[in-house]
């Protein structure tokens, strides 16, 4: 019962109890016999309206905090986070009954709701047994000073950024951290662009041949791998489909374990179903146009997505859940290996890509628009490639910005 319908019940009390005294053919001792139980009643009332206000007050402070340690946390793990949170806060209140739910927005931020009963005291008395109660939190996260879209984390890499003649990166509104300290750490050859915010190697030996690339710095200090460790792993490594061969025409794929490779054959128009597509023991073969929303691909091993041919590609990780902003990631501790993204009759990609094992080749005319993307990866070659990027909602703050100011919306 709301706090409306309360109020409603202690006027109707008042408007009875100011009839029996207004009542001169009634003996005052039945008046006050009469009187005293709702009165009573509304000394009970308020002392449940004091205890559920309390209640309210503690329930909607500690969603606050649950929400605000979920976004400060920024991991996939930040529900569990947020509830562990919550439950401490909650330890001792008049609420019974509690639930929570947490959940991400489109947008990346972080949203709480919690319900609750109050039972009530004398109240009982005027058939109010009990109270409900439902607060709701969203915490939001500024963007941090600056952000690192492209992360290089082979520190002996030589070179960590090889960038050939036709190559072109514009990433002005973020950073690329290079963390070879190899000689040489980087190599920019004549006929290429880097545009970025902050191009930062780690090393001071650069071999630099011409291009343009503006904003670098030698010797300067890269980002830390925020990643490491905290991206889940599958559920299941079940084969569900092995060695599949796709012809040509139109095909829907969904979820599961892919094991021994998928071909592509005579370009076919591909549509990946929302979910988790992990490959193992064999690399997808892709030509021809894929495309799906909400998908996240997970490396076993050293398997891989090869793009051949002038592939179209359209593919956009989750924006809510365990794999939220994540759209292609591998297992933890395995050997250096490559793969490549050959021409590409256009992409979009939209999502974190971490390949900390991976050395990721760009050729052939590979071109892709990445409004929102971030990639962490052990080395990169661009050869006759053209890319726009910004970062990805899970990005990777350059050292000194900060991770951005948590705060909560109103």
């Amino acid at each position: 019962m709301q706090l409306e319908a309360v109020k409603a019940v202690w006027w109707s009390i008042a408007r009875f109890g100011a009839r029996l005294l207004g009542d001169r053919r009634a003996s005052i001792a039945v008046n006050f016999a009469l009187l005293s139980v709702p009165l009573v009643a509304v000394t009970g009332m308020a002392i449940d309206v004091s205890r559920t206000m309390a209640a309210r007050s503690l329930l909607q402070s500690s969603i606050d905090e649950a929400v605000l340690a979920g976004a400060r946390d920024g991991t996939s793990q930040w529900k569990t986070t947020a509830g562990q949170v919550f439950n401490a806060d909650m330890s001792a209140t008049y609420a019974q009954a509690v639930s929570t739910t947490f959940s991400n927005d489109a947008n990346g931020n972080y949203i709480g709701t919690a319900t609750s009963t109050v039972s009530t005291t004398l109240s009982a008395l005027l058939g109010v047994s009990s109270l409900d109660l439902n607060v709701s939190a969203t915490a939001g996260r500024k963007a941090a000073t600056s952000s690192v879209c492209i992360l290089l984390l082979d520190s002996t890499a030589s070179p960590g950024l090889l960038y050939n003649s036709g190559a072109t990166i514009n990433a002005p509104t973020c950073e690329v951290h290079v963390k070879s300290a190899a000689n040489p750490a980087a190599t920019f050859n004549a006929g290429t662009t880097l545009d970025a915010k902050t191009i930062c190697v780690a090393g001071t030996n650069i071999l630099d041949n011409g291009g343009s690339h503006a904003n670098l710095s030698k010797g300067c200090s890269t980002a830390s791998d925020p990643f490491a460790g905290t991206l889940p792993t599958p559920s299941s490594s079940t084969c569900t489909y092995s060695g599949m061969n796709i012809n040509g025409g139109n095909a829907t794929l969904t979820p599961g374990v892919y094991c021994y490779g998928v071909n592509f054959n005579s370009s076919p128009n591909v549509t990946l179903q929302p979910g988790v597509y992990v490959i193992k023991n064999g690399s997808w073969n892709v030509t021809g146009t894929l495309r799906g929303n909400g998908v996240t691909f997970y490396f076993a091993d050293t398997s891989y997505l090869q793009f051949n041919g002038t592939v179209t590609l359209n593919l956009a990780a989750p924006t809510s859940g365990t794999y939220a902003n994540v759209l292609i990631y591998e297992a933890a501790g395995l050997a250096k290996s490559g793969f490549s993204m050959n021409a590409t009759n256009g992409a979009t990609l939209s999502g974190l890509i971490y390949l900390p094992s991976r050395q990721l080749t760009l050729n052939s005319g590979a071109s892709a628009i990445a409004q929102n993307l971030t990639m962490v990866l052990a080395s990169l070659i661009v050869d006759t490639a053209n890319w726009s990027i910004s970062p990805a909602p899970l990005t990777v703050s350059a050292p000194g910005s900060g991770s951005g100011k948590i705060y909560l919306m109103q």
